[in-house]
């Protein structure tokens, strides 16, 4: 061949491999994008499929053939996702950001590996007719591993799922009502219950668990498994912290960092003054809330060890209780709660869940800076904090005044060490606590007007408890009597009240009537058969969050449990809804229009 001819044919050669360089690159750099956007999805399908798997095999009874379909089920998404992450690695432009926010994604892969070693050599091939100790094991480790490697892709994804907006309010409720609606249909499943239960007890239960009230319309310890008992543990737990809260401390924990639009919500919902200490202060709640709960458990497993149960039993009251005490849920799996004869009048574990309680609805700011002062005691507690503090002490002290008052001979009836537990863990439950060691049915018509006041109140904001909280009663004081002198500005201490801060006070006080008005004028109307005073007490328990009862939970209709379940979503977040909403800057305008008297008192 010619010279000419075999240079010829070598550009052309060259041409083409340059060609198809150029196309590889093309095809892989559009790959590189397509995985990029779609491989979120990908993933939150995969972890859907996982958790349904969950739900199916610990929510039903199933028999050995539907065990055998699981973990074929089981294996083909474990492989899936296996797949995803491996083309993922390799077609990923920088792998050292993925191996350093993935790392879940890789010990998943690892974990894989390992089952498939464990499955092929040391676990027999699974018969319809033969039993193996470590299938049950296997299923369950299987599911674990994939509802972690989800929730590490739920936390990683979540600007295309959670942080839509800006609006932190629109996040909260919409987080709430989809934890509440997960709730029903868990509460529902049949491993969940010893007897079916209907959807409106079960949606009232599961708003009751998520806006931390604890009203129940039965007995959870007749109704419930160990399982339903566990969900419900879940929901209040979760409705305490906010899973808005939660997903971003799982993203904070793995990523080390968040996005400055995501930074601003945090602020928002944490209620910082700066921006970059906002991611801080939510990492420290979660490791203060899981340190006193743990702390309160183990306190409590300390104190019950005269009861007969079993160690795991005792383990898991112990932490039922403790998480439920301290996200002022009020919900207890003791046959008769707190009010059996064995807890009624015993100081070790009473004080222990006042504690919590108090230490719960005091709120993450205060508490967060009771752990780091340095110097004298008030110094370094802001304004905000020492109001709380000196407020729910009050509280907690008048309100056991005025138990004591109105219900003298009650309390006279028996040992002074007992009647002082039982009036101070009283006015401490009603806190928005729910917790109860005396019957509340029995008490006078002013002790019943003394717990809706403090129910009416509630703890302190930015923390578990509800209520209108003891700021907003503080500074409406404070601005009542600015007023009645005649001074144009609200001063405590050394501050001058905002006038935002006044203005959303008063919102959330007129809210409250206008809401109290409205839903008692309702519920006298659907509930005609029952008593006036139990039902305007069943009313601000759910307003308040509190979840006390005088008995008749049970006994509402449809219709109020509805009614009841929606108060305690309102009580849960819809004054702060309507503070958010209403209370945002706007444009002041320029002009005034002329001034004129009217007429009032």
């Amino acid at each position: 061949m010619p010279d000419k001819q075999k240079i010829r044919l070598l550009k052309f050669i060259l041409t083409v491999y340059k060609v198809v360089v150029e196309q590889r690159n093309v095809w892989i750099n559009n790959l590189q994008n397509w995985l990029e956007k779609h491989n979120p999805k990908i993933e939150l399908l995969l972890g859907t499929a996982a958790l349904s798997t969950l739900i199916y095999t610990q929510g039903f009874d199933l028999n050995k053939r539907e065990l055998v379909e699981v973990v074929r089920y089981d294996r083909w998404i474990a492989t899936t996702y296996a797949v995803v992450i491996i083309v993922k690695l390799f077609f990923l432009k920088d792998k050292k950001i993925f191996i350093k926010e993935n790392v879940i994604n890789l010990l998943f892969i690892i974990s894989i590996l390992g089952i498939l070693v464990v499955r092929a050599f040391f676990m027999d091939s699974y018969q319809e007719d033969g039993e193996h100790w470590g299938w049950s094991t296997y299923i369950v480790v299987v599911q674990v591993i994939m509802i972690v490697a989800s929730l590490d892709s739920l936390a990683n994804n979540r600007s295309t799922w959670l942080f839509f907006t800006a609006n932190s309010t629109s996040m909260i409720v919409g987080s709430l009502l989809f934890i509440i609606a997960m709730g029903t249909g868990l509460l529902m499943l049949p491993e969940a219950t010893i007897k079916p239960i209907g959807w409106v007890d079960a949606l009232f239960t599961s708003t009751s668990a998520v806006c931390v009230t604890g009203l129940a319309p039965f007995n959870i310890s007749e109704v419930f498994t160990f399982k339903g008992q566990f969900i419900l543990m879940f929901l209040f737990q979760i409705g305490g912290l906010g899973i808005v809260t939660l997903t971003t401390f799982i993203a904070l924990t793995i990523q080390q960092g968040v996005k400055t639009r995501e930074e601003f919500v945090i602020q928002d919902m944490v209620e910082s003054d700066s921006i970059s200490s906002s991611a801080d202060i939510l990492k420290k709640i979660f490791y203060i809330t899981f340190t006193i709960e743990l702390i309160g458990a183990t306190a409590l497993y300390i104190a019950w060890s005269d009861l007969e149960l079993s160690t795991p039993d005792r383990i898991f009251v112990s932490i039922f209780h403790s998480i439920s005490a301290f996200c002022n849920a009020g919900f207890s799996n003791f046959p008769n709660g707190l009010q059996g004869a064995e807890f009624s009048t015993d100081w070790f574990s009473g004080t222990i869940i006042m504690l919590l309680i108090v230490v719960g609805g005091i709120g993450f700011k205060t508490y967060g800076q009771v752990f780091k002062r340095k110097e004298k005691f008030k110094r370094n507690f802001c304004l905000q904090s020492r109001i709380s503090i000196n407020v729910t002490v009050f509280l907690i002290f008048f309100g056991a005044l005025g138990l004591y008052i109105t219900d003298f001979d009650l309390w006279n009836s028996q040992s002074a060490s007992d009647s002082v537990f039982q009036i101070f863990f009283t006015s401490i439950t009603c806190r928005t606590a729910g917790f109860s060691v005396v019957e509340i049915g029995e008490l006078s018509v002013g002790s019943i007007m003394m717990m809706i006041m403090l129910m009416y109140i509630g703890g302190a904001p930015n923390s578990t408890a509800g209520g209108i909280k003891v700021t907003t009663a503080y500074i409406l004081l404070k601005y009542l009597k600015a007023q009645i002198t005649g001074h144009n500005h609200v001063h405590i201490g050394w501050n001058t009240i905002e006038e935002s801060s006044i203005r959303r006070a008063v919102i959330v006080f007129m809210m409250s009537i206008l809401l109290s008005f409205f839903g008692l004028f309702l519920l006298v109307i659907i509930e005609p058969l029952l008593e006036t005073e139990d039902l305007f007490f069943e009313f601000f328990s759910a307003m308040g969050t509190a979840g006390l009862s005088r008995g008749i939970t049970a006994d509402l209709s449809i219709m109020g449990k509805l009614l009841i379940a929606l108060i305690m979503f309102s009580g849960k977040i819809g004054l702060f809804t309507l503070v958010s909403l209403l209370g945002e800057n706007h444009d002041n305008f320029k002009y005034r229009y002329p001034e004129t008297s009217i007429l009032v008192g």
